[in-house]
């Protein structure tokens, strides 16, 4: 059973002999009932701070990529992404074999002059809802698209034989094959002529992350990160550390009281004690154990020569 804030919150209560608290009252918490509910974020926190992959903090992104689009956000709640996990997922439909992602510096993705990638695209968004068989698109601009041409929206390739203001006429939907869709207003709509699978992922300098090249497709992309949760803040939030690490979280919680009450003494025990549950912590779920592998090699040995090497 996950620990919940009302539960961690009485336990720190009950350790400084204080009035715990119910569901029912939960919101209405005063005085150091406040400051228990504090101390246990405060508490959970820092035992996140200390350690950027967790096991109890892991997930596995799937997203999936839009034709012509380089920039992608993190999820909001990343601390950590391992980036020697990404890689494309497997789909003949697309074409794609699957291929793991290989890791480039933002400086080399610029010295390479791979950037200029992002100058072959020109991208908009939809201006107004749009059915599956309209034979016009209404963009909010059309600045930088061709005469006549092709756009995509998500997977959906759309061929167009003029443009009127910022309205692509004369659209074949679903063109090459490719399934038409509805779209909301604001949906992205690119225009290129390259681009590919990915074969490289680059880290960018706002925490965020690039493909090259870009993909043409719809690809799906998949790769593993550690999360940092958010506070808790209603009674029945639970907490992703482990139940067995309960007085580990206590612990620190208790400290922090202490120090808000100004009681250094104790908390200085209670803090040594949390540092000491935190090393724990690390060393049953985040030890790292190295993979040795031989390089002696075997030489045959030649009983006609006498010789052995």
């Amino acid at each position: 059973m996950a620990l919940t804030f009302l539960e961690l919150t009485n336990d720190v209560l009950t350790r400084m002999n204080e009035v715990v608290l119910t569901s029912a009252n939960f919101t209405d918490a005063r005085g150091i009932q406040v400051q228990s509910k504090n101390a246990i974020n405060e508490a959970i926190r820092h035992i996140n701070q200390k350690e950027f992959a967790y096991p109890f903090n892991h997930s596995t992104n799937t997203s999936t990529l839009v034709p012509g689009v380089v920039r992608y956000t993190i999820p909001s709640s990343t601390k950590y992404i391992d980036y020697n996990t990404a890689r494309i997922k497997k789909n003949t439909d697309l074409s794609a074999s699957g291929v793991n992602l290989k890791r480039l510096n933002y400086n080399e993705y610029i010295s390479k002059e791979f950037a200029t990638q992002e100058d072959e695209i020109e991208s908009t968004t939809l201006n107004g809802t749009h059915t599956d068989s309209v034979t016009t698109l209404t963009l909010v601009s059309t600045t930088g698209f061709a005469a006549s041409g092709s756009v995509y929206i998500a997977s959906e390739l759309i061929s167009y034989t003029a443009i009127s203001g910022n309205t692509l006429t004369g659209c074949t939907r679903g063109a090459e094959g490719t399934t038409a869709a509805a779209y909301a207003s604001g949906v992205v709509v690119t225009q290129f002529d390259n681009g590919g699978v990915p074969q490289y992922i680059v880290r960018t300098l706002d925490n965020n992350y690039l493909l090259y090249p870009y993909p043409d497709k719809e690809y799906t992309l998949l790769y593993d990160f550690f999360t940092f949760p958010d506070d808790l803040t209603a009674h029945g939030d639970i907490t992703s550390i482990p139940n067995r690490f309960k007085p580990v979280i206590t612990d620190g919680a208790a400290a922090f009281l202490y120090q808000y009450r100004g009681e250094m003494q104790q908390y200085q025990i209670n803090f040594d004690r949390f540092e000491d549950g935190i090393k724990n912590i690390q060393s049953l779920l985040v030890n790292k154990f190295d993979y040795i592998r031989s390089t002696v090699i075997n030489r045959p040995t030649s009983s006609n020569s006498g010789v052995s090497f």
